[in-house]
């Protein structure tokens, strides 16, 4: 869904990527892409005046570090991100609470066992986010429960490892509004399916 501030919370050099932003507004609009490193310190901007339904790639892969994304404009846009990595391509959309992806409260249906699953949640908001996780198995009995105050801007990366190896569901409550991103990686790493929390209680 079209929004004036997008969100992408994994960039960096794991990853060959690639963003697209369409301006969907009727009018140009001033595109702004600020990077932030894990210190939530600014690594890297470009801006662009982009026409309305006209596209621009921004050029994140000069970003060399493990980092966030912020997109803002004055008018509507939507961005797309693919992740290339040998065989392994991922698809994100820019998250935004407008599309439900971000929130207090996010949800993936989905937890593998035996396969490398990997989550990064991103606090967008000014101010100190308490996260918690619960990982329930698939008769919904809770299997796991970590917490983590994240500060602004800033992330914390789980792995599989930490999830407890369980064949279930993964949820996120948090004081503020973040994004959560999964990679989940099988067939010995040949293919990857990437997936956004869901959000359960929208604002």
């Amino acid at each position: 869904m079209a929004a004036r501030t997008l969100y992408f919370a994994e960039l960096g050099p794991v990853w060959n990527d690639w963003i697209q932003v369409v301006n969907v507004g009727n009018a140009p609009t001033r595109v702004t892409c600020v990077g932030k490193n894990g210190e939530a310190q600014a690594i890297w901007s470009q801006e662009r005046t982009v026409a309305p339904f006209a596209g621009w790639l921004p050029s994140v892969q000069d970003i060399t570090v493990s980092a966030s994304l912020t997109i803002t404009a004055d008018q509507p846009i939507v961005a797309e991100r693919h992740m290339h990595k040998n065989t392994e391509v991922l698809d994100f959309p820019g998250a935004s609470p407008e599309s439900k992806t971000v929130g207090r409260r996010l949800f993936f249906p989905e937890l593998v066992p035996g396969a490398l699953d990997w989550f990064r949640i991103l606090n967008v908001s000014e101010a100190d986010a308490h996260v918690s996780i619960t990982v329930r198995n698939s008769q919904g009995a809770v299997a796991q429960q970590r917490s983590r105050t994240i500060a602004p801007f800033r992330w914390w990366d789980i792995d599989e490892k930490q999830m407890g190896n369980v064949r279930g569901t993964v949820e996120v409550v948090s004081t503020q509004p973040v994004v959560a991103e999964r990679h989940l990686h099988y067939q010995g790493g040949k293919v990857t399916v990437g997936q956004l929390g869901q959000v359960l209680d929208p604002d």
